[in-house]
C-alpha cells in the first residue's frame, strides 16, 4: 500500500523540491501551504507522516503541530519540522510541540529520504504493536464470552437431566404399578428445582447476547448533532423511572441549560450505563442511593462527571474496573459489561478520556473529557 505524505511550506519552490525527492521514492504526496490548510487537509484523510515547515504566515508549524496533537484522530500523525533554523532552542520547542525529527534547509535529499523512512518504519512497528494487541484483546474477549456463555448453558442441560431423570423414575414406578405418593411428590421437586435452574440460566445468556447486541450496534457511524445535554440525560434516565422510585434512589443534575455537538444517541446510552452499573453495584440495604451527575464545557470539551455514594472500590478492583466481565456483583441482572461498554463509548465512539476515583466507603466517581464535533463529522 503506497504510502502518504503531507507536505507544508509556504514557498511553492520547496513544495516543489519535496515533492520531486519524495514521490522518485514511490510516495504518494499532497501539499498545504500553511498550517491551518494542513489541518484541514489531514481532518479529510489523515496522511502516514506530515513534514511541515515551522514558519509560515497565518499558522505557523508549531502551532498547527500543536493543535494536531490536540486533536484525537489525528494525533497519531507523526510530524517531522523542515526549517532552516539550526538554533538548539528552535529544535527544542519543535519537539515540545509534538515532532518527532528536524530537517534543516537547504534540503538534501538523502536526509530528507532517512529520516521520513525512518519514522514511517516506526510508525509501521507502532502500528502492528496495536494490531497485535487488538488481536488479543479480541481473543481475551472471545474467550470471555465462550466461558460466560458455556457456565449457564452446562447448568442448564445438567438441570434437564435431572428433569429427565424425574420423568424416567415416575414412568417406571407406573409400569410396575409401584408409584406413591412421596416418590411423585420426590419427583416432581426435581421438575421444579430443574424447571427454575434451567429458566435462571437461560435468562443470563438472553442478557449476556443482549448486552453482545448493544455492544455491536455501538461499531454504527451516527451523525453529531446539537442537542441540551438536560434532555439526554432526561432521556436515558426515563429508562430507570420505575427503579428509581421502587428503591429510594435520586439522580442530582447540575449543569443549566448548556448545548453541544455530539451524537446525542451515544451520550443517551452512555449515561443509561453509568446510572444502570451504578444501581447494580452501588445500592446498600440501609443507605438511600444519591447519584450526582454534573456537565460543563472546557475549550469546546464536554466534561461530564458522574458520582455515587455506594461503598466505593479498592484500589485492585479499580484497576480492573473496564475489563471484559469483571464485575464484583455476579448476578442473573449483571455480566460484567457495562463498565466495559462505558469504556468503550467514551473512547472508541466519542474520541474522548475517563478518569476514575474510588475508595472503599467513598463511593465510584468518573470524570468524563469528550470532544465537540462537527456536523457533518
Amino acid at each position: 500500500m503506497t504510502q502518504e505524505i503531507l507536505i507544508v511550506d509556504d514557498m511553492p519552490a520547496n513544495l516543489e523540491m519535496l515533492r520531486g525527492i519524495l514521490s522518485q521514492e514511490g510516495y504518494r504526496v499532497r501539499a498545504a501551504i500553511n498550517g491551518k490548510q494542513a489541518l484541514q487537509l489531514a481532518a479529510i484523510k489523515p496522511p502516514d507522516l506530515i513534514l511541515m515547515d515551522i514558519n509560515m504566515p497565518e499558522m505557523n508549524g508549531l502551532e498547527a503541530c500543536q493543535q494536531l496533537k490536540a486533536t484525537p484522530l489525528l494525533n497519531d500523525i507523526p510530524v517531522v519540522f523542515i526549517s532552516a533554523n539550526e538554533d538548539i532552542s528552535a529544535i527544542d520547542k519543535a519537539f515540545q510541540a509534538g515532532g518527532v525529527d528536524y530537517v534543516t534547509k537547504p534540503f538534501r535529499p538523502r536526509e530528507v529520504l532517512v529520516r521520513v523512512k525512518s519514522q514511517l518504519s516506526l510508525q509501521q512497528l507502532k502500528n502492528q504493536k496495536v494490531r497485535q494487541q487488538l488481536f488479543n484483546s479480541l481473543f481475551q474477549l472471545t474467550a470471555g464470552i465462550a466461558h460466560e456463555i458455556n457456565t449457564p448453558l452446562g447448568v442448564s442441560v445438567t438441570a434437564a437431566t435431572f428433569i429427565n431423570d424425574a420423568a424416567s423414575n415416575v414412568s417406571t414406578a407406573l409400569a410396575e404399578n409401584s408409584l406413591t405418593a412421596e416418590l411423585l411428590a420426590q419427583c416432581m421437586e426435581h421438575v421444579r428445582e430443574g424447571t427454575e435452574l434451567i429458566e435462571t440460566n437461560l435468562q443470563r445468556v438472553s442478557l449476556l447476547v443482549d448486552r453482545f447486541r448493544e455492544l455491536a450496534q455501538d461499531q454504527r457511524e451516527f451523525s453529531p448533532n446539537r442537542f441540551r445535554i438536560k434532555d439526554a440525560v432526561g432521556m436515558a434516565s426515563s429508562s430507570f423511572t420505575h427503579e428509581f422510585e421502587e428503591s429510594n434512589v435520586k439522580l442530582n443534575l447540575d449543569g443549566g441549560e448548556l448545548e453541544f455537538t455530539m451524537p446525542q444517541m451515544l451520550l443517551v446510552d452512555l449515561i443509561k450505563e453509568l446510572i444502570r452499573n451504578a444501581l447494580h453495584h452501588a445500592k446498600q440495604p440501609d443507605c438511600r442511593l444519591m447519584l450526582a451527575l454534573a456537565f460543563s464545557l472546557d475549550n469546546n470539551t464536554l466534561i461530564l462527571e458522574f458520582q455515587d455514594n455506594g461503598p466505593g472500590m479498592a484500589d485492585a478492583a479499580l484497576a480492573r474496573l473496564f475489563e471484559p466481565f469483571y464485575t464484583s456483583k455476579r448476578s442473573g441482572k449483571h455480566c460484567g459489561l457495562s463498565a466495559c461498554r462505558i469504556h468503550n463509548l467514551v473512547y472508541f465512539n466519542l474520541s474522548g478520556q475517563i478518569e476514575t476515583s474510588s475508595g472503599e466507603g467513598m463511593g465510584l466517581k468518573y470524570r468524563i473529557q469528550i470532544p465537540e464535533q462537527k456536523p457533518g463529522t
